[in-house]
């Protein structure tokens, strides 16, 4: 073989391989957008579903959250009636104790007045004044 014919069969086999590839190129940039656009959709396809799933998740929570505040808020009614109940209590026992006091000072009062004046009691017709004590 000749130098020509080697050169000739090198120019051929490029010919061949660099066509092959123009045309193997000009396809791919056909397909290309497609393929683009099919794998933009499979990922639009995906993040709706993970949106959706994300979503229904936050429901899920939303809803068990808000029973948990209805329950609070219930749980929270009944503190502040029994809360009432009790303010209501300790001022009828304030009450009490405020006219039990009373009752110890008059008591107490009406014993030293005896005491100090026993003689003149002693020998009164009159017997001492009952000390006035109304306990409810």
């Amino acid at each position: 073989m000749s130098e020509g014919s080697i050169i000739a069969i090198i120019v051929a086999l490029l010919g061949v391989v660099g066509g092959g590839g123009y045309w193997g190129y000009k396809q791919f940039s056909k397909e290309a957008p497609v393929k683009k656009r099919d794998a933009d959709i499979a990922v639009a396809e995906k993040s709706q579903q993970m949106a959706m799933a994300i979503a229904d998740d936050l429901r899920e929570d939303y809803t068990r959250l808000r029973t948990d505040l209805n329950a609070e808020r219930e749980e929270r009614t009944k503190l502040s009636g029994r809360v009432d109940s009790l303010e209501t209590h300790i001022r009828e026992q304030d009450r009490t104790i405020r006219s039990l006091r009373d009752a110890v000072r008059l008591f107490t009062a009406a014993w030293d007045d005896l005491t100090n004046r026993w003689d003149h009691y002693r020998l009164s017709e009159k017997p001492p004044p009952r000390p006035h004590v109304n306990i409810e």
